[in-house]
């Protein structure tokens, strides 16, 4: 038994969770992009509907995520 044997079931890995958050957040933009090139959009509105689909997605994972660590 080591000296440190005490049971948490808190993850503490800040960094894989923004990873996981902003990875995510990149597959909502792609798909976001993806729908907008299927209906002929123009290259404005798809850079659009990307980059607010990936500020979005990224803002309320971050906010999701906050809520998670703070109630444990």
């Amino acid at each position: 038994m080591s000296a440190h044997a005490t049971q948490s079931n808190v993850c503490r890995h800040p960094g894989r969770d923004v990873a996981m958050v902003a990875l995510s957040a990149v597959v909502v933009a792609l798909v976001a992009v993806v729908v907008v090139m299927a209906a002929n959009g123009g290259p404005l509105a798809i850079l659009g509907a990307g980059g607010t689909s990936l500020a979005a997605s990224f803002t309320v994972g971050m906010g999701v995520l906050q809520h998670l660590k703070s109630g444990s």
